[in-house]
């Protein structure tokens, strides 16, 4: 069975998971995360378990892969909470810090009867670490809470050496955010401007090269909106207002490349969760001067990235979650995005690293999905 933490703590950690996680045992799976390593490893995560999300069997998992995302690994860790407790472990999200150590964040649901959103402990967002990615053999850090929220993107690094990331607040009526001075030690509540809808925003930061700082955010309405700060201190943010930019009320991903150009990564729709583009700016996102589309499949979404050392990008994203429940890949340059389509030969979109069977046995999956709707019924998740 692998390594099991303490039952005095709400996760099990499991280092062996076995073929009991495998894509065939799986009714559903997205909401992936994509990370390289200094050695140039990549591992994904993504969140399955249950007959959706959320449900009291859900479970983070983590792969790897030697050989740029051609091949994958069997889950190699498995994060799974405690659903007879009302302890559930939901997106994982992986992130390599500025000393090269892997962050394994996800969230913990607390889903008895009565808990609200709102409440401080409905949803904390924890951490785990390690400090060599690149060995055999991992070794993995306890789990600890970093902060109340609900986190679903990458941190971003600024100029002043802090650490700034974004968790989800339900009951704030401001754009949160978090901030570390010590290399993620501790971390200190921030917000910036007051959002428009109250749904999860899913904001991520870029500093300006004039060290101002943007900030996007999802919302309920298909535009992506903007928050706006004149400096590194972040006491003069703005409030969020619309921009031009279709997303279709789902996770994008926005970062500086290598080159100093920004790429954004959306969903460039206003209805469905299609047409996943990709677009360059080269004036720090006033405006978005060529773009590429990654995949015009119906209901793929949530896109996380990573950029090579060389300048490939690798971006991973799920395309129907209960549906294909496929978890895609894409592999590109800024050439091919300033191309508009692919010009480099080792480029690619929409490649498949995993798919979870189409056709379950289907009184097996009429029996759970009634005793999921039942479970649902008596708890207040979103």
């Amino acid at each position: 069975m692998g390594q099991e933490m303490s039952k005095k703590e709400p996760f099990i950690i499991n280092t062996a998971p076995g073929e009991a996680y495998g894509e065939k045992f799986r009714f559903w799976q997205g909401c992936p995360t994509i990370l390289r390593t200094r050695g140039g490893r990549l591992f994904a995560g993504w969140y399955s378990g249950g007959m959706g999300e959320p449900h009291p069997e859900n479970y983070n998992l983590l792969i790897r892969s030697e050989d740029d995302g051609m091949t994958w690994n069997r889950p190699e860790l498995v994060i799974s909470g405690r659903g007879e407790e009302d302890s559930i472990a939901i997106d994982i999200q992986l992130w390599l810090d500025p000393q090269g150590r892997m962050w394994l964040f996800f969230v913990r649901l607390f889903s008895a009867p009565g808990s609200k959103p709102t409440d401080p402990d409905h949803w904390t967002t924890w951490a785990m670490i390690c400090e060599d990615p690149d060995a055999e053999t991992l070794n993995w850090s306890k789990p600890r809470q970093i902060f109340t929220g609900f986190l679903r993107t990458q941190p971003t690094v600024l100029s002043d050496g802090s650490w700034v990331t974004c968790a989800y607040d339900r009951s704030s009526e401001y754009l949160c955010y978090a901030q570390s001075r010590d290399q993620g030690r501790t971390w200190v509540p921030r917000h910036a401007g007051r959002r428009l809808t109250n749904t999860f925003d899913e904001i991520m930061i870029l500093e300006r090269n004039d060290h101002s700082l943007m900030m996007f955010a999802r919302d309920q309405n298909p535009l992506l909106v903007k928050c706006e700060c004149s400096n590194l201190e972040q006491k003069d943010w703005s409030d969020g207002r619309y921009t031009g930019i279709l997303n279709s009320s789902s996770r994008f991903f926005l970062r500086r490349l290598k080159s100093g150009r920004i790429i954004l990564i959306h969903n460039d729709s206003s209805r469905q969760r299609t047409n996943l583009t990709a677009e360059l700016s080269d004036d720090d996102g006033k405006t978005w001067s060529s773009s590429i589309v990654l995949d015009s499949a119906a209901n793929v979404s949530y896109p996380d990235a990573v950029e090579s050392d060389d300048g490939r990008i690798f971006i991973i994203y799920d395309c129907g979650r209960m549906t294909f429940k496929e978890i895609r890949m894409a592999q590109i340059t800024e050439e091919d995005i300033i191309a508009g389509t692919l010009v480099n030969y080792d480029s690619y979109r929409a490649r498949i690293i995993s798919k979870a069977p189409g056709n379950p046995d289907p009184k097996i999956y009429s029996q759970k999905m009634q005793e999921w709707k039942q479970w649902k019924s008596l708890r207040f998740i979103y």
